[in-house]
């Protein structure tokens, strides 16, 4: 159900609402200027960055984003619309290439577009993943990128305030470990004001399976079950995105400049020795003439995993084969570029309980009257289940929770086919980087901390897996030189043995969930999954069901040269001497996380360095 009338009851609330664009900081007249820094993209690692070059009021920032500023519509601004938001609203509705490895079918990802990116459509999950995951982007060749590097800068991202008690406490304890929280960061980080009363089931399933639950999932030491936090801000019940957190707070800054509707088309360089970034070339759509922006100081490219490797091609940094092929001039061979995609792989799975005494999520719509008392009660109180998310109660088991032969599976795993792209092909320093890539996972799986797969409970009876460890890899590149063209996105999911291995046995761990006592009290219907489904049942459910969890990321990869890395350690691109990238593109591996929280605290980072540079 819609509520038009959205900004009186904000208002009435005293929550903020959009003041005048003219007052907002935002600009359109960018073309011809110079500026210190340009910042292309507005979503969370964009908006960090700029507003944190910002703070010295002697620098000027641009920061350009391809789509527009929000509304404070509904859809973003409370947590009952996750998963609602219609197609196209406020992303690119790009899709992938057909996955012939499974079913021949594309498959939509979303992809944020507008100021504060994916943060504005995401599932407002805040977890970071485990120590040994950042451990290893130090060990495969980034020196000061490990967990305790990266620590301080997740708590500089966050202000977590949470609450004495909640219900169900007595099953999962409030978070143990303040020390791992940040007190005074931009994003608001909390729990939702109301407690789903079968969470305590899921719980007590895992009990009953012998799968640890921990009272802190950010500390970065456990898997199993946790109840995570949101970027919610707990005095209103709402989405604290990165243009809220960010960008709101500091459009009084006359040197941070935000120019929406703004695509960029290509990076400018000044070629020598190293390529010189001297601005970017942009436009409002394919028809519009093309603008120019100069930098003074450095280009940033944070337009994310899927847009910031297209921009590199199209301007002539990337894959040589690739760039020729489109009839692109390579000005600096980089095979990285668009390689490694990387993403949790996700399927939806549905064991819709049928106990008439649960009420869930389905009885929004199903039952209005349900529907319009919590809908009073979100606006009356910003108490009810208008405030939670779906799966706030999830688990992220290891091998080790799971199965009793995890040494045979891991040696497997090495010794099975890598299936490559075929980009792969005659690049050696690809081929030698996934091979340091995938002995880091492997011997991170061999740790009984490591969360192999997330399973996604919605407290419904919606058991959702996604693949935290992949050793698939996929690739994003252009196939045109129109810089409004989707690039050929191909995830390649499952394409190595060992990540279908896995979600088959999560899918069967599934099956385990819901025989136990505490779910069976529930009534969970088996009309998607027969629950005596074989493994070629599986796979076929599987094959023609996975798709993703939203969290590209790694196709520019941080990594040494020689590893076909495409950034150095310090975010520049190799061959230039002021590109610079921020985004979850250049992590190497995906950390077996939500991205949200890695990306705020990764952008922090980054704008450190760049200081540092000043």
């Amino acid at each position: 159900m819609m509520h038009k009338a959205i900004a009186a009851l904000l208002l009435s609330a005293g929550l903020a609402v959009a003041r005048p664009l003219t007052a907002r900081g935002l600009i359109n007249d960018a073309a011809g200027q110079t500026y210190d820094y340009i910042v292309v993209g507005c979503g969370v690692s964009g908006l960090v960055v700029s507003s944190r070059l910002s703070e010295n009021e002697d620098v000027t920032v641009l920061c350009l984003e391809a789509g527009s500023l929000d509304h404070y519509e509904d859809e973003i601004m409370i947590p009952y619309y996750i998963g609602l938001q219609p197609y196209g609203f406020y992303e690119w509705g790009i899709y992938t290439v057909p996955q012939t490895q499974l079913d021949g079918v594309s498959r939509h990802i979303p992809l944020g577009k507008g100021v504060g990116g994916g943060s504005l459509i995401n599932g407002m999950v805040w977890n970071r993943g485990n120590q040994r995951s950042f451990n290893a982007w130090n060990d495969v060749g980034n020196s000061g990128w490990g967990w305790n590097a990266l620590l301080p800068y997740f708590e500089k991202a966050s202000k977590c305030i949470l609450p004495l008690q909640s219900a169900g406490a007595e099953v999962q304890p409030e978070l143990q470990n303040p020390a791992v929280h940040g007190t005074s960061g931009p994003v608001q980080v909390s729990y939702p004001n109301y407690y789903w009363p079968q969470t305590d089931n899921w719980f007590a399933a895992l009990h009953e399976l012998g799968i640890p639950t921990s009272a802190e999932p950010n500390e970065g030491l456990t898997a199993g079950g946790y109840f995570l936090p949101l970027d919610i801000d707990p005095n209103n019940q709402t989405r604290s995105d990165a243009r809220r957190s960010y960008y709101d707070p500091n459009i009084a800054r006359n040197n941070f400049n935000v120019q929406p509707n703004s695509q960029v088309t290509r990076i400018l360089f000044e070629q020598g020795d190293q390529l010189t970034a001297t601005g970017v070339e942009f436009a409002t759509g394919p028809s519009s003439p093309r603008q120019t922006a100069y930098a003074s100081r450095e280009v940033i490219l944070a337009a994310g995993a899927i847009h910031s490797p297209q921009l590199l091609e199209l301007s002539g940094v990337g894959q040589a084969s690739v760039l020729e092929s489109v009839g692109v001039e390579v000005l600096e061979n980089l095979p990285g570029v668009g390689n490694n995609l990387q993403d949790h792989g996700m399927i939806h799975l549905d064991y819709h309980y049928t106990n008439p005494a649960v009420m869930d999520i389905s009885d929004f719509a199903s039952n209005s009257t349900f529907n319009d008392e919590a809908a009073a009660e979100y606006y009356g109180s910003k108490t009810g289940p208008w405030t939670a998310k779906p799966s706030c109660a999830v688990a992220f088991p290891s091998l080790q929770q799971v199965t009793d032969d995890v040494e045979s599976r891991l040696a497997a795993a090495s010794s099975a086919p890598y299936n490559l792209p075929s980009t792969y092909d005659d690049e050696p320093t690809l081929q030698v980087g996934y091979e340091r890539q995938i002995a880091s996972v492997l011997d991170e799986l061999a740790h009984e901390d490591i969360p192999a797969f997330e399973n996604l409970n919605n407290n419904a009876g919606g058991l959702d897996l996604a693949l935290m460890r992949p050793l698939s890899r996929g690739t994003t590149h252009i196939t045109s030189i129109d810089p409004f063209a989707s690039p050929n996105v191909d995830p390649r999911w499952l394409v190595h043995q060992f990540d279908y291995d896995v979600m088959i046995l999560a899918m069967q761990v599934n099956q385990r969930i819901l025989d136990t006592s505490a779910i069976q009290e529930l009534g969970p219907s088996y009309d998607q999954v027969p629950w005596d489904a074989s493994v070629d049942e599986l796979g076929q459910i599987l094959r023609s069901g996975i798709g993703t969890e939203y969290h590209y990321s790694c196709t520019t990869a941080m990594l040494p040269l020689e590893l076909g890395g495409v950034v150095d350690g310090e975010l520049r691109v190799y061959g230039t001497n002021n590109l610079r990238i921020v985004d979850t593109g250049i992590y190497p591996m995906v950390p077996g996380a939500h991205l949200q929280a890695v990306a705020y605290g990764v952008a922090e980072k980054a704008a450190d360095l760049i200081k540092a540079a000043q």
